[in-house]
């Protein structure tokens, strides 16, 4: 039997133009629609889509196709995209990623802090048992901030002063641990373990002869509030660049492309977290650690809060989910 174009057209148009029209009316949402309209969308969808193949290669009226596919193609895109998900559920998700890749590769965590605190130990060691090695360590650019240090005091800042030593921190910082992670990924982790292992030995440098005038005290509750965020940000970072590099140097089975991207998802996490880290501590650095108004209990207080509640959170959040449990797969 010969196809009929014009009573084939004349049969389905009507259902084609009634589809049309709950396309409109779902554009925003599914939810727009009743009941019985989700049904009759679903029955007028899959019917378009049989008479698509179905002129596609019966009809020389190509007008008719091209009004059938794009018709077809914005029925099946509504039908099956995506539920955007709340905010609070993409706070959630990205809270529990955050902490489970860090808990995966915690051990990179500790390889960073490992290096930061063995050069500080090694430096206020080495000075100590030989005092002469002083000049090894500290340079003749940092003895006016050592001296400064030692007085045991802070000048008071204005609300102005604070604000801009606030978005100082905010930018300079952050820019520390991008170059560590950099640094890390493109000398695999060689770079970074010398920015990492310097800035050990400057703290420790100084924390020595903070000692020596007996002000050691005041230098830690002072430094605490913020290096909570700030220094375990800059950990996070040399992690991120270990875990980098590491994806380089031991790609295992994978392929060495394959390695380094799956290496690279874990490092992205880790990048992103230790620049949150390191940007939560620039309003505390240029507000509260070194304000001379704040008593140093109260410095130290805030620091083990800090402290106690990073590591119930790494620790401890969504450590019985999976990435399916969070809607991640």
């Amino acid at each position: 039997m010969a196809f009929n174009e014009e009573q084939f057209l004349q049969q389905r148009i009507q259902g084609w133009t009634r589809l049309s029209m709950l396309c409109e009316k779902a554009a925003r949402t599914f939810r727009d629609l009743s009941g019985a309209e989700i049904v009759e969308y679903v029955r007028l969808y899959r019917q378009a889509s049989g008479d698509l193949a179905y002129m596609s290669s019966h009809s020389t009226n190509r007008d008719v196709v091209v009004y059938l596919n794009a018709l077809v193609s914005r029925a099946y895109g509504q039908l099956y995209r995506s539920r955007v998900a709340k905010f609070g559920t993409v706070v959630q998700q990205g809270l529990w990623l955050a902490a489970d890749t860090f808990r995966r590769r915690i051990w990179f965590f500790v390889l960073s802090s490992a290096i930061f605190f063995g050069a500080g130990f090694y430096a206020a060691g080495m000075m100590t048992i030989r005092p002469e090695t002083k000049g090894y360590f500290v340079s003749p650019e940092m003895e006016p901030l050592f001296e400064g240090w030692k007085e045991g005091k802070f000048d008071g800042r204005s609300a102005d002063e604070g604000l801009m030593m606030t978005g100082f921190y905010a930018s300079n910082n952050p820019r520390v641990g991008i170059i560590t992670i950099g640094v890390a990924a493109g000398t695999v982790g060689i770079g970074s373990t010398i920015l990492i292992w310097q800035n050990g030995v400057m703290l420790g440098s100084l924390g020595k002869e903070m000692n020596d005038v007996g002000k050691l005290g005041f230098l830690l509750s002072s430094v605490a509030p913020h290096g909570v965020s700030e220094i375990g940000g800059i950990f996070v970072a040399g992690a991120a660049g270990y875990v980098l590099a590491f994806g380089i140097l031991a790609p295992g089975r994978r392929r060495w492309i394959d390695s380094l991207k799956h290496a690279g998802k874990d490092g992205f996490v880790l990048a992103v977290l230790a620049l949150i880290l390191i940007a939560a501590a620039a309003p505390i650095e240029g507000f509260f650690s070194f304000n001379p108004a704040v008593p140093q209990i109260a410095k130290t207080i805030f620091a083990l809060i800090a402290l106690t509640g990073w590591t119930a959170f790494f620790g401890l959040y969504g450590r019985n989910k999976t990435a399916s449990d969070m809607g991640l797969e």
